[in-house]
């Protein structure tokens, strides 16, 4: 049996009167990040102490061969003429340095001042170090762009100490890039920053969370506003959802035609009563058909990559395939006992992919070329 691996997520909490911004907005919609590595064999846990009581001290770290005691930096004594640093600093007290320079970080970072103060970076290191050693295989820290330039010193330290990027990840989540199209110039453009209220005035929740996760957290998530949101081909999350919605229409209709029996009474988990292979078993026909099971069996393998590397959009360019591929099936299909498996598999893995991992709603009734289809 598997082991379930720990992992400890800290995000910082944003509460209703501290959103100001996108750029919170955003923020507040990786919590969505819990429900991906709770599906894929991740358990997220609290720290028994939370390393309080510090499982590494500044006196253990002296003799490590990445922590140095000087009176600057590596950098800065390196720009000096030679023999200056000794001749001139030699008296100066000295503080005690850990090389984050040797992992990306700007110059060495300062773990102990001269006068004794330890500093943050201290602090936190000695806290995720002592997480580490009560047997958690991995750390995620999630932070807003204000914490920009602290990732890669901490980031850097960890791997001082032998922590992988795969171990310990900080990601500093980018703020959306609202746009719009401009009616004189015909053209869309950038445009300022919204409050809260005013963007979601203009554009849903769900829209606003599938357009912050459909790129990568640490990149700026564009989202045009005049076209985000409204049933056309060239709104993605639209797109998911009117598959999504043709699905349980069609199934619905096979239902009636009597090619299967299907209990509805679950949104989450419709049932049908007939007996046939599944897509794993099945040959199709059709091309997009094939391409299209092939699709829906890769479903487990992007869940596992999307949460090893945090990377939600995987779930988000997998649900766009899906839909893309299916939408060519549905152009010619033919109701069979068969093709309802098909229809059925997609139906149930669209909508655990974006009911329960990203948290947006899957909509029965939905417009599709002009009409309101639904699935009742």
């Amino acid at each position: 049996m598997t082991r379930s691996r720990q992992i400890y997520f800290n995000s910082l909490p944003i509460f209703p009167e501290q959103l100001t911004s996108s750029a919170d907005l955003r923020f507040t919609v990786t919590d969505t990040l819990r429900s991906l590595l709770r599906e894929t064999n991740y358990t997220l846990c609290t720290p028994s102490q939370a390393g309080s009581d510090s499982a590494i001290s500044l006196d253990a770290l002296k003799t490590h061969n990445s922590v140095y005691q000087a009176s600057m930096s590596r950098q800065f004594a390196a720009n000096l003429a030679l023999g200056i640093e000794q001749a001139t600093f030699k008296d100066e007290p000295e503080d005690w340095f850990i090389k984050t320079a040797d992992f990306g970080d700007d110059c060495d970072r300062i773990l102990q001042h001269r006068d004794g103060q330890f500093t943050q970076l201290f602090e936190d290191l000695a806290r995720y170090h002592a997480i580490f050693q009560e047997g958690y295989d991995k750390i995620i820290l999630l932070r807003p762009p204000t914490y920009i330039g602290y990732d890669r010193q901490l980031t850097a330290a960890m791997q001082c100490l032998g922590y992988t990027k795969e171990q310990f990840q900080f990601i500093i989540v980018q703020p959306l890039k609202l746009y719009a199209f401009h009616q004189p110039t015909q053209r869309v453009h950038a445009i300022p920053d919204l409050a809260v209220e005013e963007l979601l005035k203009v554009v849903s929740m769900d829209t606003l969370s599938w357009y912050s996760l459909r790129v990568p957290l640490t990149d700026v998530a564009p989202i045009n506003i005049s076209t985000a949101g409204q049933p056309t081909p060239v709104n993605s999350l639209y797109c998911v959802q009117s598959t999504y919605a043709r699905c349980s229409v069609l199934l619905k209709q096979a239902d009636k035609q009597g090619f299967i029996q299907a209990n509805t009474s679950q949104k989450e988990n419709w049932q049908t009563s007939s007996t046939y292979a599944s897509i794993a078993e099945s040959s199709w026909g059709s091309p997009h058909a094939e391409k299209l099971a092939n699709q829906l069996r890769s479903t487990s393998t992007v869940l596992q990559q999307a949460a090893a590397e945090i990377a939600p959009h995987l779930v988000c360019q997998h649900l766009e395939s899906i839909s893309a591929i299916c939408h060519q099936w549905l152009e010619n299909i033919e109701l069979t006992q068969q093709g309802c498996t098909l229809l059925l598999a997609a139906k149930q893995t669209i909508y655990e992919l974006l009911e329960n991992i990203l948290e947006i709603q899957a909509l029965e009734s939905i417009q599709i070329d002009g009409k309101v289809t639904k699935a009742a």
